[in-house]
């Protein structure tokens, strides 16, 4: 049996809880911005304080130039701020996406879906609710783990790691974990009600298929996402000893990407394409009636056959993926985020050195 044979044809599940991570967006009266920025002020400000209240390390030194420099572990540990940051972030920005579009996504859809489409923006099945605490648990216990790891490497004793910056390590690593199983769980979730609502009450009109371009957009939107995520993940490649942290990452960023646009295009493309082949036999079937007589001189017959045949070409071209020219635009313009990292490197080190020591800028 599978997962449509399982479960009501006529809805979604439509009794939802709020996550914790978009419950504190709701709650804060900062807003969006100001919360994502308290958020990491809270992650990397507590880093900085442990550093200098442990001095193991500190959060920078004097190099040899006489410049302040940030240790190598403040920098992993900013990385890792930006990126609980981001993570947290996402997923308030996958509910405002549901928001934004909701009125456009209900008129792709008969009248009842329509209850499906708004639960969309209400927040996570209350059937997903144990996922979510599952995968809470075990990113949590990843992360004491970790520390564990870190422990061994370094060589040092629980209560000497605590007494350094190994303390930040301990109260963030885990919920840095809880809070990217809990986004890959996310992706999972939002792909799985985007094809149960498109397969059971979209509308493909091939006359209007330029409605169901918000589908496109929201692919791209997700897409993009995690596109975000990659670029702070190409962070760790200022550090070129810390590059082998961010490639699994980066990789599993580009290809969550790539699986949010699929699942909101690829369902449309095919049920687009069903309904192409429908009409055309249809089309096809009137055409055989009109042959036989147009070739015995009925000329009506023979202009309907000259009709039907414009309207075969007609329908044949209609496109079938949801993706409009300034949807591809966008997607192009994505796809240059993840280098903005490494270009804004270069910049801020060429700024720097002139700022040091002189020169043209």
């Amino acid at each position: 049996m599978t997962e449509s044979d399982a479960t009501p044809e006529h809805a979604l599940d439509l009794d939802r809880f709020i996550p914790a991570e978009t419950a504190l967006y709701r709650w804060s009266p900062l807003g969006f911005w100001g919360t994502t920025l308290a958020i990491f002020v809270v992650a990397f400000g507590s880093f900085a304080l442990i550093a200098e209240l442990t001095g193991r390390p500190h959060l920078g030194y004097i190099n040899a130039a006489g410049a302040w420099q940030l240790n190598t572990v403040s920098w992993i540990g900013f990385v890792l701020s930006m990126i609980l940051t981001t993570g947290i972030a996402l997923t308030q920005v996958g509910r405002r996406r549901w928001e934004t579009e909701r009125a456009a996504l209900i008129r792709t859809i008969d009248p009842q879906g329509s209850a499906s489409a708004n639960a969309l923006c209400d927040g996570v099945p209350l059937s997903w609710r144990r996922h979510y605490w599952l995968l809470t648990a075990f990113g949590l216990a990843g992360g004491l783990a970790f520390n564990v790891v870190m422990t061994k490497a370094e060589a040092v004793t629980p209560l000497q790691y605590v007494q350094s910056i190994g303390l930040w390590f301990l109260l963030f690593s885990p919920w840095l974990y809880a809070v990217g199983l809990r986004a890959g769980l996310s992706l999972a979730r939002e792909g799985r009600e985007m094809r149960k609502l498109i397969d059971r009450h979209v509308m493909i009109d091939l006359y209007h298929l330029e409605r169901l371009d918000i589908f496109g957009r929201i692919g791209l939107s997700a897409a993009g996402s995690w596109l975000v995520m990659a670029a702070v993940l190409l962070l760790f490649v200022a550090d070129p000893r810390q590059a082998w942290i961010a490639i699994p990452g980066i990789g599993l960023a580009v290809l969550g990407g790539a699986v949010a646009l699929t699942n909101a295009v690829r369902p449309i493309q095919r049920k687009v394409h069903a309904a192409k082949a429908a009409e055309l036999a249809e089309v096809h079937r009137h055409m055989a009636a009109a042959r036989q007589r147009a070739f015995e001189g009925d000329d009506l017959a023979a202009t309907a056959l000259a009709g039907l045949t414009d309207y075969e070409v007609w329908v044949e071209r209609r496109p079938e993926w949801p993706i409009s020219t300034s949807v591809t635009l966008r997607f192009s313009l994505y796809i240059l985020i993840p280098t903005l990292p490494i270009l804004g490197s270069y910049l801020f080190e060429t700024f720097a050195d002139r700022i040091i020591y002189g020169g043209p800028f």
